[in-house]
């Protein structure tokens, strides 16, 4: 077990904590106190602000709004337009290069939610704009533009001149190597090795601080190293950054799309506005950026680097080493008052303990993920059951007055201009209202399902965000072990760098803020606790039956007299509350006694409101009798029971419950058989036909050929087709064979012996390969001509 360190080590710690309390190290930067110069009086200040938005469906009008924002800030307390180059999409070009849409507010006071999606998209479609700035021309986000502006007003920056690179964009994970993520430019893109070039062309005594908000944009931290594998950096460059290498930053998630205020670069910006100076901007949004952003910063990165590296040397888990340190730290906790503070202010605004060591974040760290996807999966179990109910009172409200269905077909819609779609939809979505408030039943249906849709989609961002909040506290209790480690073993390169880019990361913009220190702003108004959130998940947690099901065919319904809610059961999960109630593949579900389902998909809506455990009984229909099953729903799980794979060669074929089309009424029972999984339109199908055939020649095979298809389709295909295809064909309406067999594509192939065992399975077909069954060779006509349908 690692020792805490001895007196001596203690010693030196004071002496390295007061060297980097009052910045006092050789070659490290002195910070600067509040009330001091900022960066505008001190030197030449150039400011780069980088959007480039990918493409016009993808830069966001968000990104624009946060250059803006800037631009003010830095205007408002020195800089100028001379200071500042704006990259953002296609610069200056006039072509369209943002993405717009109205804004439509999803909440309790109006009706849009009503409408079902593709159609709101319709009558509120993205409209596409030229980006602007007032007072700017803007660059065009791209290498050749970023390269211009070092050539030429790079190279006007030398010692004692600060260079801030700001970053608001998409960013992108290199799975194959996270220390080379990517920003996102016009059309191309921008990686830390690149960027890394870019600077060195720069006076080496220039101060280059960089600003990130994008995804994954911690990984631009590594820009401090020489990118050799060694941690050596100059400290002259330096930065903060919304999130590590690892995770997306808050516009990912789409609880933030379209909503202002919110994440890093707007909590940056209004820290720094009331503090003035950089660190202790950071300092704030580690405790008001109510996003699930892990914001983040070069030395930081360079502490939890040094931890790694001892970690590594020495066969140790990270954590290990350390919480070794942490643990040396406490012992004089008054010492660390301010440290202990920070991490208690964050913790107490997201409603969770203050940590002191690393272990007791590791429960969390592996819990919440899981916690924030179970409630993603409850969200879209109710989303999708809010969808189909929103369409079918959508479709009510079209057949009550026929005048909305001609006035919405996609012909009328596309001669609309923006402003005659806005004026459709507000004029569409009172009608709707009061279509919707007048039958009470429907109207509470959809409120309870979008209440609980909302709920768990909330519940698990604000897991997603405690997540968030977790790593912000690993990140302060590794500083802290970083610290720790310097003064116990750190060389004297290693204290220099940290102190350099604790130096480098301080930067005054306001010579007199309001605030001297975060620690004296008031705390944000508090998360809500975690305890609140399990009794939400609780609430939220819909029950299950455990089966795939589909609506019956028009002709199907009318032929036995079924309303429009039975469903066919299209598979049984294993293990299942469906498959404990003895309900089988083919089965047709009624709905409740006395009550049969009226609509479409209204069987999943109405088990996943049962309580869980609980009798629930409902009418099915097998082999053709009418009996009452009693279900006892269950949780639903997040990740579905395993069906059975498709047989290996040697095992028993399934059954086939099959329902002849025409051919051998038997399908091939008792004899060698080949059976044939196709569609009417796959081509691959088509092409296998001739061998197939020429096969079950040579070899005395019955083919049966199986579909999913309806009667009409093959009536309408053979009736077509001029081309031999086997006599033999049956649907499969339940797809009981394709489950059954595993067929995930068309074609595949079975080959079954007369004893009933597969002798070969195959799926796919290409005319180069054939039927590579052992023994069996095709020679294929020389003019064998292209099947037809």
């Amino acid at each position: 077990m690692r020792r805490g360190p001895s007196a001596a080590g203690r010693t030196r710690w004071l002496a390295l904590a007061a060297c980097l309390l009052i910045a006092a190290c050789r070659h490290a930067p002195a910070p600067r106190a509040p009330g001091t110069a900022s960066v505008f009086e001190q030197g030449s200040f150039k400011a780069v602000l980088v959007n480039g938005g990918g493409n016009r469906e993808m830069n966001f009008q968000s990104h624009l709004t946060h250059v803006r924002d800037l631009v003010a800030l830095l205007h408002a307390n020195g800089g100028s337009a001379a200071d500042l180059t704006i990259f953002s999409g296609d610069g200056a070009d006039p072509a369209p290069d943002l993405a717009t849409r109205a804004h439509i507010e999803d909440d309790a006071d109006n009706g849009f939610w009503l409408v079902p999606p593709g159609l709101l998209r319709a009558l509120n479609p993205i409209e596409y704009i030229d980006s602007t700035v007032a007072g700017y021309t803007l660059q065009p986000a791209t290498h050749e533009a970023l390269q211009a502006w070092v050539a030429d007003q790079g190279k006007t920056l030398g010692a004692g001149d600060t260079l801030l690179f700001y970053v608001t964009d998409h960013g992108e994970l290199n799975k194959a190597d996270p220390t080379n993520n990517s920003i996102v430019l016009w059309k191309e893109k921008l990686t830390v090795v690149q960027l890394r070039q870019l600077f060195a062309q720069l006076d080496p005594r220039v101060r280059i601080v960089m600003l990130m908000s994008q995804c994954f944009g911690g990984s631009f931290a590594n820009v401090i190293f020489p990118g050799d594998g060694t941690l050596t950096a100059t400290g002259n460059v330096c930065g903060y950054f919304a999130s590590s290498a690892d995770r997306p930053a808050y516009g990912c998630y789409p609880e933030n799309r379209g909503v202002d205020a919110v994440g890093h670069s707007y909590h940056f910006f209004e820290g720094l506005a009331a503090l003035g100076r950089m660190p202790e901007a950071h300092r704030r949004v580690l405790v008001t950026d109510d996003s699930p952003d892990v914001p983040n910063t070069t030395s930081d990165f360079y502490l939890q680097q040094l931890l790694a590296q001892q970690a590594k040397a020495e066969n140790r888990s990270p954590t290990e080493i350390a919480d070794a340190y942490i643990a040396a730290a406490f012992r004089d906790r008054a010492r660390w008052e301010p440290e202990i503070r920070q991490l208690d202010r964050v913790g107490a605004t997201f409603g969770m303990f203050s940590p002191r060591s690393l272990a007791e974040l590791d429960q969390q760290t592996n819990l919440l993920p899981q916690v924030s996807e179970q409630l993603r999966t409850y969200a879209q179990r109710w989303r999708e059951a809010l969808e189909a109910l929103k369409l079918q009172n959508f479709q009510r409200f079209v057949d009550a007055d026929p005048t909305w269905k001609d006035r919405l077909l996609p012909d009328a819609l596309k001669d609309l201009d923006a402003a005659q779609r806005s004026a459709l939809l507000d004029a569409l979505v009172p009608a709707l209202e009061r279509f919707t408030d007048a039958d009470r039943v429907t109207k509470d249906r959809l409120d309870t399902l979008r209440e609980r849709e909302r709920a768990a989609a909330a519940a698990a961002y604000r897991m997603e965000v405690r997540l968030g909040v977790v790593l912000r506290l690993r990140a302060l209790l590794d500083q802290i072990a970083g610290r720790v480690y310097l003064a116990e073993r750190g060389t004297q390169v290693e204290r220099q760098t940290y102190a350099a880019l604790v130096g480098c990361e301080d930067v005054a913009f306001v010579a007199e803020p309001e605030y001297a220190a975060a620690a004296a702003m008031d705390a944000p108004a508090p998360f809500p606790p975690l305890q609140d959130d399990r009794e939400v998940m609780q609430r939220v947690m819909p029950a299950w039956m455990g089966i795939q099901f589909k609506p019956l065919t028009e002709a199907q319904r009318k032929k036995e007299g079924r309303t429009p809610g039975a469903v066919a059961v299209l598979v049984v999960y294993p293990g299942s509350a469906a498959e404990r109630a003895g309900l089988e593949v083919g089965d047709v579900i009624l709905g409740p006694p006395g009550a049969p389902f009226q609509e479409p998909h209204q069987v999943r809506e109405w088990v996943m409101q049962r309580e869980i455990g609980e009798a629930a009984p409902i009418e099915v229909v097998h082999n053709g009798n009418l009996r009452t099953v009693t279900l006892h729903p269950e949780p639903y799980p997040i990740k579905m029971p395993e069906l059975p794979g498709p047989p290996k060669v040697g095992d028993a074929g399934p059954p086939l419950k099959l329902e002849p089309f025409r051919g051998d009424p038997q399908l091939g029972a008792g004899k060698p058989r080949l059976l044939f999984f196709w569609a009417t339109w796959c081509l691959p199908c088509k092409f296998s036909v001739p061998e197939v055939m020429a096969f079950a020649q040579a070899r005395g095979v019955e083919v049966i050929a199986i579909t999913d298809e309806d009667t009409a389709t093959l009536e309408k295909f053979f009736k077509e087709r001029r081309e031999p295809f086997p006599a033999t064909v049956a649907i499969d309406a339940y797809r009981s064979a394709f489950q059954a067999y595993g067929v995930s594509g068309t074609p595949t192939f079975v080959l079954l012996g007369a004893n009933g065992k597969v002798e070969y399975y195959r799926s796919g077909y290409s005319l180069e390969k054939g039927l590579d069954i052992p023994g069996w060779k095709y020679s294929r006509p020389p003019a064998s001509p292209t099947p037809v349908p």
